[in-house]
């Protein structure tokens, strides 16, 4: 079975962006990586649905089985991490675009080789769509639809033509790919052919200027037109159905959905609306509003929404109630959906972390970092972490929220029967505008937020007109500001020809033109107008002469724009200038975020670093510079480095800067102290019969792999890495010892004060029954001075003196002699007992009567235990 590339797609209305770097030159090893190993293999890739998954800090791809839920393939991509990178793939191809570089590249994965090349505009504001039946190229901000082979990525036809700012762009289940077209409030299904792409159809869904998305179901498309509020839904039948839709705030919807149903996902208020053609539900979800919540899908009658802020998929039934909370490490960062065959798949790029989960909801666990498979041993994951909080303890309150602003800047040029109305955007007041109102000449627009220029026509030249702009949030509707008197005019000057832009390396962009006929109207400046990849269309400003310089920070960093330029007299206008070729501004990077410098736990004068990728603002980073003290090191890959060369326990300044195309970013800043030389002292004891255990007080200097060595009078010297409390072991009871506790780390060493410690005293009484005055048949007692102590635990040798009964004696150890002694015996034919109560033992106790003197056990009694137990005395 061949699963169709529709189920296969990433359900994200921003457009399969998957965060990492990739040039072209790097697919060679991956293709290298894979040989032999069959894993891009077409009878892998259908019937267990599985999918290739990114993880953003181990710089690797991760191929998960959906039926298993075990990653069979992992390659890291060197110096791949942090970029973006867009991904689609089939059961045979995948294909490839690097955002930075804009270059795209297609690999066969029936036959693993890197089969074409080519370059689009760098930058957001292209993508890529791939099927069975084709591939394409779309230029959203240039509003082209480029069909290309997907093996080779040479351009089949010529592409199709479009207003500039397009959006979606994803197949169906029968093979054509959706396009929407905001500037003409459209959406078209387009056919690819061998002989290149025919557009099938186009359907009105909105008005002109409006704010689109698309999401292509199992059966049809759907359009939430955010502008109105409303949804349009086309079945591949041909049924057409409208409902309006509650839209409290923010919303995000997938690319592709599975099933029939349409999923909006509210960031803030967090709820989520379903629409079924006309039936349309709306219910609050448990998730707090963040813009790490994704966009929702409908997968098997149950509403799955990815929410990286909590680490969770929230799942639902169609009536709103909550079913599961499928956990997932997100590491605070974006989790995906995917689906392909009969599976979805959550991944957190952040993590090694992903979820699958099959059609009847049981979501199971993947460890995309799994070692014993090909491609495994992975770096590992940064575990530098991040900040915790606000260290600045900012207590302000948030801002309060409200209706939004007032536009500013409105004005007009005209033309012939025709006036372009701009303005600059109005201040949300902390909750993202919904719309613009435009009313005047009889009629009333309403227009997405991204669109601040109106093209207003059918007027009659010389009247005047006025209009006014209301911007609207959530909240409601803001003050109206009204137009001055705008006149179109049919004496209007000629457009200008070609127009330049190029993006400056301190973030502004140069656009340029040559000089416009007036054609007898004196040309009183020019007007340029940029359009981005997302069709958003604002007036960059205006120039007196044929050049304008954007400033830094007026446009967004990374993205593709184009540029149109307007030729004004008075207020009169030429029709726009053709599109200039797309750019993408660019400035510095931003600084290193989470910057930490600290000791190096293994090599004396060093310090280690550790950062996190800052926003590389339109331009790859090239490397990082670390300074340290008189200490410089560049980065060329990797956020991590170590510098050495410093002495003991010195205090080193660090800084952390990132290097891009447009020079060297601010730096992130910190001290740390290098290793310093270990101390230790011995603070306290606990005595036990055989053992003292040592409570130190140690500072390790920094290192993470410190010795202590234990120095003591009769016991072995024993070196091993520095515990909290070292246990003596092997010691005897009522013993006395000295210690002292040798330190040493790659910076010194470090020897503590001796400690004098005794083991847990143990004493005990002799018994010999003759000594109480006993008297035996024979007379045996008025024959013997008590009982004799030797110097080994043996009776075969001259004993060392006698001791008699009560007399008391710490007690050492015990241990076994040569034969086994009885406390009674026969004399005269009669039994006698001279230990009542004893057993016969070949035990000994060690006892200080002299420096090594034994006594047998029989005639020993250990203090409080029973007469026949050596209780807590250790053996000798």
């Amino acid at each position: 079975m061949t699963t169709r590339n529709v189920d296969a797609r990433r359900l994200n209305v921003k457009g399969l962006l998957i965060a990492i770097g990739l040039p072209v030159v790097l697919v060679g090893a991956l293709v290298a990586t894979l040989l032999g190993t069959g894993a891009f293999s077409r009878e892998n890739q259908g019937e267990d649905a599985s999918l290739w998954l990114w993880t953003t800090p181990a710089g690797e791809l991760a191929r998960v089985n959906g039926l298993t839920a075990a990653t069979d393939v992992r390659f890291e991509l060197e110096d791949a991490a942090g970029n973006a990178v867009q991904v689609e793939q089939t059961d045979s191809h995948l294909m490839l675009r690097e955002i930075a570089t804009g270059k795209v590249s297609a690999i066969d994965l029936s036959t693993l080789e890197l089969t074409g090349e080519a370059e689009t505009a760098p930058g957001e504001g292209v993508r890529l769509a791939l099927a069975d039946e084709g591939a394409f190229i779309i230029d959203q901000t240039q509003g082209l639809v480029n069909q290309v082979d997907p093996s080779t990525l040479t351009a089949i036809g010529d592409p199709l033509q479009f207003p500039a700012g397009l959006t979606g762009g994803a197949f169906d289940a029968a093979g054509k790919l959706w396009i929407g077209v905001p500037r003409e409030g459209t959406i078209v299904q387009i056919e690819p052919r061998e002989s290149g792409a025919k557009a099938l159809g186009t359907e009105v869904v909105a008005e002109p200027r409006q704010e689109l998305a698309l999401t292509v179901l199992g059966d049809g498309v759907a359009v939430l037109n955010s502008t109105v509020k409303k949804m349009t839904t086309i079945r591949s039948d041909g049924r057409r159905s409208e409902t309006d839709i509650e839209l409290a705030g923010p919303a995000e919807t997938a690319d592709t959905s599975p099933g029939t149903i349409a999923s909006v996902t509210v960031t803030d208020p967090p709820s989520v609306v379903t629409v079924n053609d006309d039936q349309t539900r709306t219910f609050d979800i448990a998730a707090g509003a963040s813009n790490l919540l994704g966009a929702s899908v409908e997968f098997h009658q149950r509403i799955y929404v990815p929410d990286g802020a909590s680490g969770l998929v929230w799942v639902y039934d169609l009536d709103g109630n909550e079913l599961d909370r499928i956990e997932i490490d997100s590491g605070n960062g974006p989790v995906e959906l995917y689906h392909t065959g009969d599976t979805l798949f959550a991944n957190a790029v952040n993590t090694n972390a992903a979820v699958v989960v099959s059609s009847d909801g049981n979501a199971r666990q993947a460890d995309k970092d799994r070692d014993d498979i090909l491609g495994g041993d992975a770096p590992p994951e940064d575990e530098t972490g991040g900040d915790e909080g606000d260290e600045d303890g900012n207590d302000e309150s948030a801002p309060e929220i409200g209706p939004p602003g007032a536009v500013t800047n409105l004005d007009g040029t005209v033309g012939d029967g025709l006036i372009n109305l701009s303005w600059d955007a109005a201040p949300n007041n902390g909750s993202a505008l919904t719309k613009y109102v435009v009313e005047g000449a009889g009629e009333t627009w309403e227009i997405s937020p991204s669109q601040r220029v109106l093209e207003i026509g059918d007027l009659d030249n010389g009247s005047p007109y006025t209009f006014t702009v209301t911007a609207h949030n959530a909240e409601g509707a803001g003050d109206t500001v009204t137009s001055p008197s705008i006149t179109p005019s049919a004496d209007v000057p000629d457009p200008v020809g070609a127009v330049e832009a190029t993006a400056n390396p301190d973030g502004t962009v140069t656009v340029k033109w040559d000089e416009a006929d007036g054609q007898g109207n004196d040309v009183s400046g020019y007007q340029v107008e940029s359009v981005s990849g997302n069709g958003e269309r604002t007036v960059a400003g205006q120039s007196d002469g044929t050049e304008l310089v954007v400033p830094a920070g007026s446009l967004e960093y990374g993205v593709q724009y184009a540029f149109q330029v307007t030729t004004l007299s008075g207020a009169a206008a030429s029709a726009p200038s053709p599109l200039s070729a797309s750019v993408v501004p660019f400035n510095v990077p931003n600084a290193p975020g989470d910057l930490i410098a600290q000791t190096s736990g293994s090599a004396a004068g060093t310090i280690d670093v550790a950062w996190s990728q800052p926003s590389n603002n339109g331009r790859d980073i090239q490397k990082y510079i670390v300074r340290a003290g008189t200490q410089t090191v560049e980065v060329p890959s990797g956020t991590t480095a170590s510098l050495s060369g410093f002495g003991n326990n010195e205090q080193v300044s660090v800084s952390v800067t990132a290097v891009n195309e447009a020079g060297e970013s601010e730096p992130a800043q910190t001290t740390s102290n290098t290793m310093s030389a270990p101390t230790v002292q011995i603070q306290n004891h606990e005595s036990l019969a055989n053992q003292i255990n040592l409570t130190l007080a140690i500072d390790d200097g920094g290192s993470s792999d410190a010795q202590c060595t234990l120095l003591s009078d009769g016991v072995n010297e024993q070196t091993g890495s520095c515990p909290d409390v070292f246990a003596v072991t092997g010691l005897y009871a009522s013993t006395g010892y000295s210690f002292q506790i040798r330190i040493s780390n790659p910076a010194g060493e470090a020897t503590s004060s001796t400690y004098n410690a005794s083991t847990k005293a143990i004493n005990g009484k002799v018994y010999f029954r003759c000594d109480e005055g006993y008297d035996t048949p024979s007379g045996y007692c008025d024959s013997v001075d008590g009982v004799s102590v030797y110097s080994q635990p043996s009776q075969s040798g001259n004993s060392i003196g006698t001791t008699n009964t009560p007399t008391s004696y710490k007690a050492y150890c015990w241990t076994t002699g040569d034969a086994s002694i009885p406390p009674r015996g026969t004399e005269s034919g009669q039994e006698v007992d001279y230990h009542p109560g004893k057993d016969a033992s070949n035990k000994w106790v060690k006892i200080d009567y002299a420096s090594n003197a034994y006594i047998p056990f029989v005639w020993f009694n250990i203090d409080g235990v029973g007469k026949n137990s050596t209780g807590d005395l250790p053996e000798c």
